[in-house]
């Protein structure tokens, strides 16, 4: 069966890493507004209608009152009484459809924000961003949630604005010191929002960002916990977070106070416009300017618009909140290179990406053949001067580093994160094509991350398509295993593949947590694959292990391999090593020959 999903990439996108930092990004709020433009097109008059009912019912039963009560017409009465029904059956039925619209446009919003700020984060041409990944995570979901309620607030708030100014003009009608009133309050209230509002954006903001360093925090303590375990400071540990909790409480409550110091004054405004109204009311009434339906059409009338001004009075402070998270959304979007418009994140696209790994009968991919070998051509990236380097088809290459820099450098530059010369046959590794060359190239960086789930999944994460993901046949799981030394996990994890690797693999070892992400890079079986270190956390002897397996089951004719690093064995069983010092290539052969030279053994043996 075909896949009607399109590839990876079909062009070249503007690089998010060379984007400039200073330029205007567009606004989330207005994104989202653009995106359900259609939706409010309709939703907003529709809900204009049902607020509006709510200000015609009492004037109905103020009709009946006078035409048919009071006038002892039975008619009348009846028909009037039915009317008011229809009319609050109708605005029911208004108010569901705006309801249901509007939230199902907010849902989807906030799963858009979502979705486009994970795939901003893990697109590998986004800028790196020296965020914590509590913070991000708050970002990605809390701001994200908050940000997309302004399609639930537009619906109530835009037509709650025009039935009372409408109610405002139809008292004016009536008496002008009733519209009077009425304007008044609204105007005083007005000026309440508008001192308040930018105090309780400032603490708003103040409250997210004490949170999200809290989350930072408690994120970091849960991902070392064995660490603060095996150096028994979890007291210290539980302190610390105390007291940033505690800071973030406290700028809670400081939020609160001043919410609820805009809630009572616009209560206190809101009820001293109502007694005004209906005292106003009251005098026209017993001098006969107004009759009694009137009279109690102008209480209903303003009893719902003080209901109504409530409600807005709470705007402000959703408002505060909403646009806040929306700015913090924009800002870490904005770091990262990238903006909430990106056509490469929006949800048809991050939905229906897939490797163009080729595709056999049944839909299944075909195993890539060879890429063309890696080659570095001159690189002068940071550090490395004019360095040249080949990695055929059917060789294995370790590079050793006298200076961590340089491994940086080179790894950064055969990753794509900077355009340095690289290339996976004659197509060149730039931070624009690095997304076309992910099915072919491969880059396992020295920080291994693991994903909550169990051994099999987190083998599966990079698995061709070819692989029995489901447990029916665990051999591609086996090979991989075996290459990374990691044969003996299936003996120490109590239940095998399917033992639960929580987030980080905070429940292993260094050890344990490097053998996965590095089986996890052998099951891929990609045709170009670069590590970086990826046996710093094992001993010697697992070491040989590794090497041994590792470099028989990549050394194929169709594999090209690159391997930096300084550990004995590695280099003592790859087909050829690069010595690197100073940024420069002083040095290349076999490891034995290498030997010789000092300053190489002194720093092999360090």
């Amino acid at each position: 069966m075909h896949d009607p999903s399109p590839p990876l990439a079909t062009a070249p996108v503007p690089d998010p890493a060379s984007a400039d930092p200073a330029a205007p990004r567009p606004g989330v709020l207005r994104s989202i507004v653009r995106a359900h433009k259609r939706m409010l097109a309709w939703v907003l008059p529709l809900a204009a209608i049902s607020e509006g009912i709510e200000m015609l019912v009492p004037i109905g039963l103020g009709l009946v009152i006078d035409h048919g009560i009071v006038a002892g017409d039975l008619r009348v009465t009846i028909l009037g009484a039915l009317a008011v029904v229809a009319l609050r059956l109708v605005g029911t039925v208004c108010w569901i459809l705006t309801f249901l619209a509007s939230q199902k446009a907010c849902m989807l919003e906030r799963h858009r924000l979502r979705v486009a700020m994970t795939g901003a984060v893990l697109d590998p041409r986004s800028r790196r961003i020296d965020r914590p990944a509590g913070e991000v995570l708050s970002i990605a979901t809390s701001d994200a949630d908050k940000a997309s309620d302004v399609l639930d607030m537009l619906p109530w708030v835009v037509p709650s604005l025009l039935v009372v100014l409408g109610a405002t003009v139809w008292l004016t009608v009536l008496d002008v010191w009733l519209g009077l009133a009425m304007l008044l309050g609204i105007v005083v209230m007005v000026l309440v929002i508008r001192v308040i509002t930018p105090t309780l954006s400032k603490r708003y903001d103040d409250q997210q960002s004490q949170a999200a360093e809290a989350a930072a925090t408690a994120t970091d303590l849960v991902h070392g916990l064995r660490v603060l375990q095996g150096l028994g400071v979890q007291s210290r540990a539980r302190a610390l977070y105390r007291r940033r909790s505690r800071v973030a409480l406290e700028a809670a409550l400081v939020n609160a106070r001043y919410s609820g110091i805009s809630s009572g004054l616009t209560t206190l405004v809101t009820g001293l416009m109502l007694a005004a109204v209906v005292v106003i009311a009251a005098q026209r009434t017993l001098a006969g300017d107004l009759s009694i339906g009137v009279l109690i059409a102008v209480v209903g009338v303003a009893r719902t618009v003080m209901g109504m001004l409530q409600g807005l009075s709470g705007a402000p402070v959703w408002w505060a909140g909403m646009s806040t998270s929306a700015r913090r959304v924009r800002d870490l979007l904005g770091d990262l290179g990238r903006t909430v418009d990106d056509e490469e994140l929006t949800l048809e696209r991050l939905t229906t990406q897939r490797d163009d790994r080729g595709e056999r009968p049944g839909g299944l991919a075909e195993r890539r053949g060879a890429a063309g070998g890696l080659h570095l051509d001159s690189v002068t990236t940071g550090p490395l001067d004019s360095v040249d380097l080949t990695v055929d088809d059917g060789t294995v290459v370790a590079v050793a580093c006298a200076d961590g820099r340089d491994a940086d450098a080179l790894v950064e530059t055969v990753s794509g994160r900077t355009d340095g010369g690289a290339r996976v046959g004659e197509r060149p590794i730039t931070p624009q094509e690095r997304m076309q060359l992910r099915a072919d190239l491969l880059v396992e960086p020295h920080v291994v991350d693991l994903f909550d789930g169990t051994l099999r999944e987190q083998l599966a994460t990079r698995a061709p398509d070819t692989a029995a993901t489901d447990g029916s046949d665990d051999a591609w799981a086996d090979a991989a295993l075996h290459a990374a030394g990691a044969g003996d996990l299936l003996r120490i994890l109590p239940e095998g593949y399917d033992t639960r690797i929580l987030d980080r693999g905070s429940n292993l070892s260094g050890g344990q947590r490097q053998r996965i992400a590095l089986a996890r890079s052998v099951a891929a079986d990609p045709p170009v694959l670069v590590l970086q270190d990826p046996t710093t956390a094992v001993d010697a002897v697992t070491e040989q292990h590794i090497a041994e397996a590792l470099v028989a089951a990549r050394r194929r004719t169709d594999r090209a391999t690159l391997i930096v690093t300084r550990a004995p064995a590695l280099l003592r069983h790859a087909d050829r090593v690069v010595y690197l010092r100073s940024g420069r290539i002083v040095a290349e052969g076999d490891h034995a020959e290498l030997m010789d030279l000092e300053d190489y053994r002194e720093m092999v043996q360090r």
